[in-house]
């Protein structure tokens, strides 16, 4: 098998202005290779092919920024022609299907994608931390407040005298006939 790391290395620091967290291959060949590319704050599934000059080209790629997805919107398929198509949102990529299952792609641009989402969401200093846990505490006041029952019972009583009021309108005689017994 062909490393073709250092080539993708250069590729994204060329094109992405970044150096890759991490990268795994899909499938690597003499003419091709098909990666998955983790950068800081997206992923990339990429299809590369060689040129004459032994340099990598790419000749497909699916960006998937970490603000615009959502767990479990990154579709797999595999094709009748015997390829695999990973989708997210309106933009797709064809791969070939050799040796690995197309959830195993899947569940790793997921897992980094949750990782990244949990590494901005994670407060980086004390004031950070001291605000997100006030945020959270008066998120759970409110919670507290709106579950209280007092307004609930207020409710039912409401809705009990508004019964008693339509059947009393409903039905006059039975009113005549309590007030006589």
């Amino acid at each position: 098998m062909v490393s073709y790391e250092a080539a993708i290395l250069s590729w994204c620091s060329d094109t992405w202005r970044q150096e890759p967290v991490s990268i795994e291959e899909w499938v690597v060949d003499e003419g091709f290779a098909q990666v998955f590319i983790r950068l800081k704050n997206s992923v990339l599934i990429v299809d590369f092919i060689l040129d004459n000059n032994d340099d990598l080209i790419c000749q497909n790629h699916l960006h998937i920024p970490q603000e615009r997805w959502n767990p479990g919107s990154i579709q797999v398929f595999r094709t009748n022609e015997g390829k695999v198509r990973f989708r997210h949102r309106n933009s797709e990529i064809i791969l070939a299907a050799h040796f690995r299952a197309p959830e195993w792609g899947q569940s790793l641009l997921e897992e980094w994608l949750m990782s990244q989402r949990g590494e901005i969401m994670r407060p980086k200093d004390k004031n950070q931390r001291i605000a997100a846990i006030k945020r959270n505490k008066e998120s759970i006041k409110r919670n507290l407040n709106s579950a209280s029952l007092d307004s609930a019972i207020i409710e039912i009583q409401i809705v009990s005298h508004r019964l008693e009021s339509a059947e009393t309108g409903l039905n006059p005689h039975k009113l005549i006939a309590d007030e006589s017994e």
